[in-house]
């Protein structure tokens, strides 16, 4: 998480959308290093894969009894909660 919010802001400051054109936020600034005015395009593709390598690469299991109830849980609803009448 941390890995795409650090990307996604460095690439925004880097970005023609705060300086280097007329229309940026400091426009008489110009360190615009990053040529795409969104950074999307980058930053949510390396979230995406900061996230899957800190997930394969976690030693964290987790708690065995807590995954076996979320499971049956997931599987058969037991324990679910009825709709309230609002």
């Amino acid at each position: 998480m941390y890995g795409g919010l650090i990307s996604c802001i460095v690439l925004i400051v880097l970005s023609p959308a705060v300086s280097g054109t007329t229309s940026a936020m400091l426009p008489g600034a110009d360190f615009n290093w990053f040529p795409l005015s969104n950074p999307g395009i980058v930053s949510i593709p390396l979230a995406f894969i900061l996230g899957a390598a800190g997930t394969l690469t976690s030693r964290d299991i987790g708690d065995p009894v807590l995954n076996a109830e979320m499971e049956v849980l997931s599987l058969t609803g037991v324990g679910a909660e009825k709709a309230t009448h609002h």
